[in-house]
């Protein structure tokens, strides 16, 4: 579980929806993408791309904008960018962009991404996720990344609901083997469905994409405002192209110098951290305001319900490993508790269906191969089923409760059919101005540490410290979000670095 949440009646909760969701959006541009389908092997191929190439200064397609339905005020248009970088007089693949013109005097361009891999920028501009201070000196513009959305999306997600069915603490011998198969099987689906388009989704490429989309919007220096796993996306586009930013905010961030299993170990226990403080909050509250007496007690004992027999049937079953998907959904906001406590309440009379309800707001099984896609080939992940085994055996050290679960959720990279594109590496971001970077000292899926590292690594990183629960700040935050606002705005940048409550 990356960034990526496809993960509801406060600004955090509309916010942390936008932020979560993959979802497709019906009424927007039609890229028109071409690729080349290619079946694969068993073999691996390269990822071939890399930070050398060059984007042209030139728009790479006019923008043709036109009214859609896909939030208030919404124009959507489609850019065409070559499949592959490396090869610009190629294969084209069609950017959905999305943009909400500003109200008042005009600065430029503020571009944003909700995170992922996976999250659609469609949908999270939809959600009006931007201060009414920003929409009015801005154009707000998103997009689906390529794969993503109506980027030309992945799809091969036929088989990802059998593999996220399964229990991802396999009691024997017999259930470790069909969950080994049931990783390859995806793995194997992905790489029958289009190989060509797997070797060039990662971060790079997307990178790139947003420097192509600049450059379209007219050239001005960029504006972005990135959260989650968008703030690899903004740190890898840092890298290539330090001079050609204006400002950059990057909130609930991804640290690139920690490597696939250094990332979610360290994921695992920020989970694992946020649940006890669950539990911690449920036990103040008391029984009659959270539902139960213990969160703790009360999740161990649905575990081991379900352990023995499923609750429900079908689309609406819930196993061990959607019970703890359903535990990881409410670690992502402040209040999770409530929905937790009432939840379990039911489970433990048997009843799974709130439970599951929760788990279904973080699954969207579309998204989930291009989150894969991405994760996968960033940097090396365990290159074997026998390694990713040892490694899910690590995350249950560090996590028994939610290890097996945060692990075995991307066990198809132990066999995906394309290499990882880099190794992991800090950025520095020379010649860049100042990028402010926005860390929650109790954040679950980006953990804190993040955001220091990486405002030490920017040579002018300026870190923004919020002490509160919860993935993300700005628009849960109102002291980071008036920081975020006046440095977007005026360039004011915090001569100490900030610290929020």
């Amino acid at each position: 579980m990356n960034s990526r949440s496809f993960r509801s009646t406060t600004v955090a909760r509309g916010l942390l929806a936008g932020l979560l969701a993959a979802l497709l959006i019906g009424a927007c541009a039609d890229p028109n993408a071409s690729s080349t389908a290619s079946k694969a092997s068993n073999q691996r191929v390269s990822d071939g791309s890399s930070g050398q190439t060059s984007v042209p200064d030139q728009p790479m397609s006019e923008l043709d904008w036109s009214d859609c339905n896909v939030g208030r005020d919404t124009e959507c248009a489609t850019l065409q960018v070559p499949l592959d970088w490396e090869e610009p007089t190629g294969p084209k693949i069609g950017l959905a962009l999305v943009r909400v013109l500003a109200t008042g005097d005009r600065i430029g361009s503020l571009i944003g991404n909700p995170g992922g891999p996976g999250g659609s920028g469609l949908e999270f501009l939809g959600s009006d996720p931007f201060s009414q201070q920003l929409t009015r000196r801005f154009d707000t513009v998103s997009w689906d990344p390529r794969g993503v959305g109506k980027s030309t999306p992945v799809t091969c997600s036929d088989s990802v609901p059998d593999l996220l069915a399964l229990d991802p603490d396999p009691d024997d011998s017999s259930e470790q083997a069909a969950l080994d198969q049931a990783g390859e099987t995806v793995s194997q689906e992905c790489a029958d469905s289009d190989l060509s388009l797997l070797e060039h989704i990662s971060t790079v490429d997307v990178a790139k994409d947003l420097e192509a989309i600049r450059v379209a919007l007219g050239d001005e220096p960029l504006n972005f405002l990135g959260f989650s796993y968008g703030t690899q996306i903004g740190q890898a586009y840092a890298d290539l192209y330090p001079t050609k930013i204006r400002s950059m905010v990057l909130d609930g961030v991804v640290d690139p110098s920690l490597g696939f299993t250094e990332f979610l170990l360290g994921q695992t226990a920020a989970f694992d951290a946020s649940f006890e403080e669950n539990v911690s909050r449920c036990s103040e509250a008391g029984r009659d305001e959270c539902g139960v007496r213990d969160l703790g007690e009360a999740y161990d004992q649905v575990h081991s319900l379900v352990e023995v027999a499923p609750m429900g049937s079908g689309d609406g079953e819930l196993g061990p490993g959607e019970l703890a998907t359903a535990a990881i959904m409410t670690a992502y906001y402040e209040d999770g508790w409530q929905d937790l406590g009432p939840a379990l309440a039911a489970g433990l009379e048997g009843d799974g269906s709130e439970l599951r309800a929760l788990a279904d707001q973080y699954y969207d099984f579309g998204g989930y191969t291009a989150y894969a896609g991405v994760v996968c080939t960033d940097t090396p992940p365990p290159d074997s089923p026998a390694a990713y085994r040892r490694f899910a055996d690590e995350a249950r050290k560090v996590s028994p409760r939610f290890g097996g679960s945060v692990a075995n959720e991307l066990l198809p990279c132990a066999t995906w059919p394309v290499e990882a594109a880099a190794t992991a590496k800090a950025v520095t971001a020379p010649g860049a101005p100042p990028i402010l970077v926005v860390g929650n000292t109790r954040d679950p899926a980006t953990p804190y540490d993040n955001a220091v590292t990486v405002s030490e690594s920017l040579e002018s990183g300026v870190l923004v410290t919020a002490e509160i629960s919860g993935h993300t700040a700005y628009g849960t935050n109102q002291c980071v979000t008036e920081i975020v606002d006046d440095y977007l705005i005026n360039l004011a940048v915090p001569q100490v670095d900030p610290r929020c409550t």
